[in-house]
């Protein structure tokens, strides 16, 4: 065990990493080593699994351009959002004018004198008290009032409104913020959130650490966030430095769902359901494949799981198969003499150990990578969301280091 990985101890969540919760994060000390160790000042750093900007945020940091890719529109928000700089003071002149728009419909209300438009989704009661509801769309129709032309802008108030959502919700965030289950009992009855100024808070809170982060950034450096799906990525052959990421486990009905945690946000931002579980079909085995062998480690793996559950074995075997295209894609991107620093943790599937660390190692030698170094770190225990399916706790994550030769 390389101690010097563990970063125990660390502060994750500094300035601009702390901006919304978002699950399974790469911790930025070890974004941030890796890509100093592997690339050089004014290079491009891509991520093609973004999730909340962990990686982009770094790079920019330390002088590279950075580009993100992700299929979940909420972290493609979160990332626009931490990586697209905005002037303090023009960000300020906004906030005040939309908090002080939101006050005045809040107080029209409760003297009703004001009623927000009608909006529903399914459950929605179930996630929310009719105040809360009341008070986010009092907040969601000032921001759209407000006619912000800047998108920066506009991006960032929806993030906000987001992270606001989520903490006046009922979900329990005290068992798992991540698996939305509602409060009962005496928590939901002692739960009645403050809804402006849960928002107002968070506005200020993103002001703050954009000021610090900017600070950080030096001039020149941008980062370019793109809604795509990493299995055909749109980029040119040999035009990245270095490739930083951390992939999903799993396909996202066994392991940790993003879309699933996203799902509340996506509602009220206006998207549908369908679009949601479309989403969750583009995913990494989000669709079944027939078998077909690929590698030693891979065709013992799938027999094995096939022996208890055949469904298992194919729902297994068809992220593999999409992960494979993600390596070969990555490989193709990737300038020559350059590395792919691959952070993956392992899982298990019917009772049978998943060892990630030796498939990515395995599909990147097939797409022509070799294997440079692999070091591994103990982590907080993660609990994926359902024990019928004999998932185990995650307490350990592989770096996989892989050269372009």
């Amino acid at each position: 065990m390389d101690e010097t990985w563990e970063y125990a101890d660390a502060d994750t969540q500094g300035h601009i990493h702390g901006l919304h919760l978002y699950p399974a994060r790469m911790i930025p000390q070890i974004a941030n080593r890796l890509i100093r160790e592997n690339s050089s000042f004014g290079q491009t750093i891509l991520d093609p699994f973004c999730g909340s900007g962990s990686v982009l945020a770094e790079a920019m940091i330390l002088g590279r351009n950075a580009i993100g890719m992700d299929i979940n529109p909420l972290a493609i928000m979160i990332s626009k959002a931490k990586t697209s700089p905005i002037a303090p003071e023009r960000l300020a002149l906004v906030l005040d004018e939309i908090l002080g728009s939101i006050e005045r419909y809040i107080h029209l209300n409760r003297e009703n004198k004001y009623k927000p438009e009608a909006f529903y989704f399914k459950n929605i009661y179930h996630w929310f008290s009719k105040d809360v509801v009341n008070d986010l769309l009092i907040i969601k129709e000032s921001i759209e009032k407000a006619r912000v032309h800047d998108e920066s802008i506009q991006n960032l108030l929806g993030v906000c409104f987001s992270a606001t959502l989520l903490k006046a919700s009922n979900i329990a965030f005290a068992d798992n913020p991540y698996f939305a289950r509602a409060k009962t009992g005496k928590a939901l009855e002692r739960h009645a959130p403050n809804v402006l100024e849960m928002f107002k808070k968070n506005a200020y809170d993103y002001l703050e650490r954009m000021k610090v982060f900017q600070e950080l950034v030096p001039k020149g450096v941008s980062a370019k966030v793109i809604e795509h799906d990493s299995r055909h990525m749109p980029l040119e052959d040999d035009s990245v430095d270095l490739i930083v990421t951390s992939p999903p486990y799993g396909e996202e009905s066994h392991t940790m769902s993003y879309l699933r945690f996203a799902k509340l946000s996506l509602l009220w931002l206006g998207y549908s359901s369908r679009d949601v579980n479309k989403n969750t079909l583009r995913s990494l085995g989000g669709s079944l494949t027939v078998f077909r062998e690929i590698s030693p480690n891979v065709n013992k793996l799938y027999h094995q799981i096939a022996e208890k559950e055949k469904r298992r074995a194919k729902e297994v075997f068809s992220f593999v198969w999409d992960y494979k295209k993600c390596i070969d894609e990555m490989y193709r991107v990737l300038r020559k003499d350059r590395f792919a620093c691959i952070v993956i943790g392992d899982r298990s599937a019917s009772g049978v150990k998943v060892s990630n660390r030796r498939i990515t190692e395995e599909l990147a030698r097939l797409s022509g990578f070799s294997c440079k170094a692999t070091y591994h770190r103990r982590i907080p225990k993660k609990v994926l969301p359902r024990s019928d399916y004999k998932v185990d706790l995650i307490n350990e994550e592989s770096l996989v280091i892989l050269e372009k030769e």
